[in-house]
């Protein structure tokens, strides 16, 4: 008889990383369609409670979030947790107001790319809601930046800056 422990955990990481960021891909594809453009209104609160529950895991392992720098590194860090070791990100640099992270390999891009799917419309937006909501939930006193490149608008990184709120 197969059991779990026959499957390396590292394995068991990668399924169940794949599938979390497969799953929202699954309900855009579908619930899209028949909602239009009432989609995004109703995913975005969806989005916000998962960036308060990634500020959740990164306290329970005791991750820091006391400046720009550290923000960054931890929701690179939750984030490779949460949709596996195929997201990538290069170490973070600091910058007049806070810090930046490039973000060079994202998984739920990937798959929605090869599930046929815009990832500009069914990834962009949302990744920045949810990143968002988790460094405010993190730390208050900083934000998420919107930045002008990312991969989902065909760039070849993302960047993700967290900057003190002024």
């Amino acid at each position: 008889m197969v059991k779990i422990e026959d499957i390396p955990v590292e394995e068991r990481w990668k399924i169940a990383a794949k599938s979390a960021g497969f799953m929202p891909l699954l309900y855009d594809k579908f619930f899209r369609e028949a909602l239009g453009d009432k989609y995004d209104e109703i995913e975005r609160p969806i989005l916000v409670e998962v960036g308060k529950e990634m500020k959740d895991l990164a306290m329970a392992l005791g991750l820091p979030s006391g400046n720009a720098r550290q923000l960054v590194e931890t929701i690179g860090v939750i984030s490779m947790i949460s949709f596996g070791p195929e997201n990538r990100m290069e170490p973070v640099v600091e910058t007049e107001y806070g810090a930046m992270g490039k973000v060079t390999e994202c998984g739920v891009r990937n798959s929605a790319i090869q599930m046929g799917l815009d990832p500009k419309i069914v990834a962009f937006t949302g990744c920045r809601t949810m990143m968002g909501s988790a460094v405010e939930s993190l730390n208050p006193e900083y934000t998420l930046r919107q930045n002008s490149k990312n991969m989902c608008s065909g760039d070849e990184y993302c960047e993700m800056t967290v900057e003190r709120r002024r």
